[in-house]
């Protein structure tokens, strides 16, 4: 999922696993900073983080959004997934080509066979919860919930677990999205509020939302 943004990266500079604690406007620039204590400087912004973690951030910085705006903002809603990385004893021959399947009915939504799919060099699996089954087991013990998920997929990976982890995404899929592509929450200077739970919504809606994001800025900043 990785590679185009890698392609498209290149020869950018890039900070990956750096936590924002805080985002403010100070006049023609964005002042961020981050929890191990590095300020950085932007002539504009944008925004992909679920909707509640980017409110969270504007509050830190005193942002202040337009009522109807932080409303909107507001009202997505997001989906919980659980999900299990299962590494197996062998190869499944039960995951169709080219290495996943969404079960009919059951508490699993998605089964996937990263080792078909060219990710694990060891027979491994990806296993999504559905959101009832992960709103259901969110707060109950997490190697029992998994459990529970690898034993409603043996008819696909087979008897043999080696070992598994468990990792709970909060805000997994947007249920109730924003109809519009972007959300431009500030002209001077640009900000803008993008990513999966905009216009369409799924991978597809994402990129389109960028995309839209990124001509928001250059309408803000024609020279």
């Amino acid at each position: 999922m990785s590679s185009v943004a890698k392609h498209l990266a290149q020869g950018l500079e890039v900070l990956s696993e750096t936590a924002l604690t805080s985002l403010r406007a100070e006049g023609s620039q964005w002042i961020a900073s981050t929890s191990g204590g590095s300020v950085f400087s932007a002539g504009a912004v944008v925004l992909t983080p679920p909707a509640p973690q980017s409110l969270a951030l504007l509050d830190t910085g005193a942002v202040d959004l337009p009522p109807d705006l932080r409303v909107r903002l507001a009202a997505i809603e997001y989906d919980r997934c659980l999900a299990v990385m299962a590494v197996l004893d062998e190869p499944s021959s039960r995951i169709p080509f080219p290495g996943g399947l969404s079960p009919f009915s059951g508490p699993l939504a998605w089964i996937s066979d990263n080792q078909a799919k060219g990710i694990s060099p060891v027979p491994a699996v990806t296993l999504h919860a559905t959101a009832a089954f992960s709103l259901e087991h969110w707060d109950r013990d997490r190697t029992e919930s998994g459990l529970l998920l690898i034993e409603a997929a043996r008819e696909w990976i087979g008897p043999r677990v080696r070992e598994f982890q468990v990792h709970g995404w909060r805000y997994s899929r947007p249920r109730i999205l924003d109809a519009s592509p972007c959300v431009v929450a500030s002209l001077r200077p640009p900000l803008v509020l993008a990513g999966d739970a905009f216009g369409t919504g799924g991978i597809e809606g994402a990129a389109l939302s960028g995309l839209a994001a990124a001509r928001a800025i250059l309408e803000a900043n024609p020279g």
